[in-house]
């Protein structure tokens, strides 16, 4: 006997063909909706992030400036010797190459004044004080100390992390956070405002040299530190205060945030160097630019 395939009656499928197509313009419905609202899931899953991520290096930094201002006097001997040491590094062994780029940016600010506004003498002035006490000064300042110290600072305590160094000094009695975070938050800062301030002495120093050599054509000596002095005031001080000491607290944070937090592995310091410097670095820029549209509105 030739049994043959009998498809079922319409009407029997229908109610199966009904929910088949429900499901399937669900799922088309939801990943339409998916599709259109991944970057907004994106942009709010990286500001959770970066937020999570400035609430901790903020934590640290006021923990260790806690630990620096009421816990000073419990504080070991060898901890104190680190903080002198870690100054010595970070501000001392680094002023023959900042005096270098400072006389370079203060001799070729006076260079551009000299052939734009020669015909200006009260804009020298203003053009030095705008451009290397306010902005440019402390701004590379604080890169020479972040690509110098501050690398060297991640890899450091990225070492210690991946070599098992810090339990080994919890281990010896020894506050991993008191030994290795507080001195070096405190260099930075504190080395970043007197390396500004140093930076800014020449630059300004060679200014001054540069327009007394180009005296027929600039304004002379005299004149320019006059002019000068005339267009200081209260809110360089405060701009230049905000834009040293924070960002050293800020960036000493950031390297030492990654460098504690490296990978198990070795080839894992390299990549925390690299990620701390450019998150200092944008950091560094990000707040420069706050302050300066503050200073400006």
């Amino acid at each position: 006997m030739d049994r043959r395939f009998t498809p079922a009656p319409m009407w029997l499928c229908l109610p199966l063909m009904i929910t088949s197509e429900a499901i399937s313009s669900r799922d088309q419905r939801r990943s339409f909706a998916e599709l259109c609202t991944a970057p907004m899931r994106y942009v709010g899953a990286r500001t959770r992030f970066w937020f999570q991520y400035a609430s901790q290096v903020c934590t640290l930094i006021s923990y260790a400036l806690w630990r620096l201002t009421f816990g000073y006097r419990h504080m070991r001997p060898v901890t104190r010797a680190v903080l002198i040491k870690q100054v010595l590094f970070t501000a001392v062994d680094a002023l023959p190459f900042t005096g270098l780029i400072a006389v370079l940016l203060g001799a070729s600010v006076i260079a551009e004044a000299e052939l734009h506004m020669s015909g200006n003498p009260d804009m020298v002035g203003k053009l030095l004080v705008i451009v290397v006490i306010r902005e440019l000064g402390p701004l590379v300042a604080a890169l020479i100390l972040l690509v110098r110290s501050g690398t060297a600072m991640v890899v450091e305590m990225g070492n210690m992390s991946v070599g098992k160094e810090i339990e080994g000094l919890e281990f010896a009695g020894i506050d991993p956070f008191e030994y290795l975070v507080v001195p070096r938050i405190f260099g930075m800062s504190v080395s970043l405002v007197g390396v500004a301030l140093y930076f800014l002495a020449f630059s300004v120093g060679s200014g001054v040299v540069i327009s007394a050599i180009l005296a027929q054509s600039t304004a002379h000596p005299i004149e320019l530190v006059d002019m000068m002095t005339r267009q200081l005031g209260m809110t360089e001080l405060y701009a230049f205060t905000a834009k040293t000491f924070i960002p050293g607290l800020m960036m000493a944070g950031i390297v030492c945030h990654e460098g504690l937090n490296a990978g198990p592995q070795v080839t894992d310091v390299p990549r925390c160097a690299t990620r701390g410097t450019v998150r200092a670095v944008v950091g560094l820029f990000v707040w420069n630019a706050a302050v300066s549209i503050l200073m400006y509105i």
